[in-house]
């Protein structure tokens, strides 16, 4: 964990699918981070509303509700947002705390840049490494 008041997200927790429909582009965008506890509500929202200088790139930003109940113990948490959107051929995440990344927008019908469970596998690494 990065910092015991967020979660911790890593790009390859995250993948941006685009779906063709006969009524659009939808991208649907889905990750996980290891959060301090139980109960934390993560959103991806717009960053940057109205006018766009870049089209190929779709901006989003992670908020994070901290969770006031609950023992503390590292939980994984998934998020996910879709969004209609017809140039884009990248998602750029940014974090108000941290610096952010950049996604590659793949077809629905390409094999998954990852294998996901990153961060699944970031908590098994990090409990080998306490014992």
């Amino acid at each position: 964990m990065t910092a015991s008041n967020h979660c911790d997200f890593s790009a390859d927790d995250f993948e941006a699918i685009a779906i063709e429909t006969s009524e659009g582009r939808l991208i649907r965008v889905t990750g996980s981070g290891l959060c301090p506890s139980s109960g934390w509500e993560l959103r991806l929202v717009a960053a940057n509303p109205g006018v766009v200088p870049h089209p190929e790139s779709l901006w989003l930003e992670l908020r994070e509700e901290p969770s006031t109940r609950g023992p503390r113990v590292v939980t994984d948490t998934d998020v996910e947002v879709m969004v209609e959107d017809s140039h884009a051929q990248e998602v750029r995440i940014r974090f108000r705390w941290r610096e952010g990344f950049t996604l590659p927008v793949v077809p629905a019908s390409a094999p998954p840049q990852q294998s996901g469970g990153g961060a699944r596998r970031r908590a098994d690494a990090a409990v080998a490494a306490a014992r």
